[in-house]
This record gives structure tokens, C-alpha cells and sequence, in this order.
């Protein structure tokens, strides 16, 4: 299964349409790219179920969020270090 069809339905998207299917994979290339930022290497071909839940996260807060907001947002902050921490085991 495919990091887009893991987070399609967390997000409401039970069909697929090309052009909102893009729309999605911007978004998760977003996430992974802020998570990357942040020192988190996220590997979108085999991603742990917390980087799946952080990406999912993100990805909510995109689409409801001031991009503001996203920066140090305590839930995502956690979740980086958490993902950073599991790197290091």
C-alpha cells in the first residue's frame, strides 16, 4: 500500500480522481519535506506508522491551518523527536 492511499482515507478521500490525487501527493511531498527540515528523514516507500501518523497531521492541519501555525506546532514537534529518536535505536 502506498503512502497515498494510507493517508487518503484518514483525510475523508474514498475515491480516486487524478486531479485530487495529485492534490494529496503535494501535500505528503510537503510533509515529508517540513519533517526532512526538521532533521526527521522520512523514507515515503516505507514509512513507520508514526511517520504515517505525522504526515497525516500535517496534512489535516494543511488544510485547515495557517501555514503560520504548522512551524512549531507542539503535536509535530513531538512527533519529530519521537521519529528522530527512533532513527538513533
Amino acid at each position: 500500500m502506498t503512502l497515498l492511499e494510507k493517508v487518503k482515507p484518514r483525510l475523508g478521500v474514498f475515491y480516486s480522481d487524478p486531479y485530487k490525487d495529485l492534490e494529496m501527493q503535494s501535500m505528503i511531498d510537503g510533509a515529508i519535506e517540513y519533517f526532512k527540515g526538521a532533521g526527521w528523514e522520512i523514507n515515503p516507500s516505507s514509512p513507520s506508522n508514526l511517520a504515517v501518523e505525522a504526515i497525516i497531521l500535517y496534512c489535516k492541519m494543511a488544510q485547515s491551518t495557517d501555514p503560520a501555525m504548522l512551524a512549531n506546532h507542539p503535536v509535530l514537534i513531538s512527533f519529530i523527536a519521537q521519529g528522530r529518536a527512533g532513527e538513533n535505536e
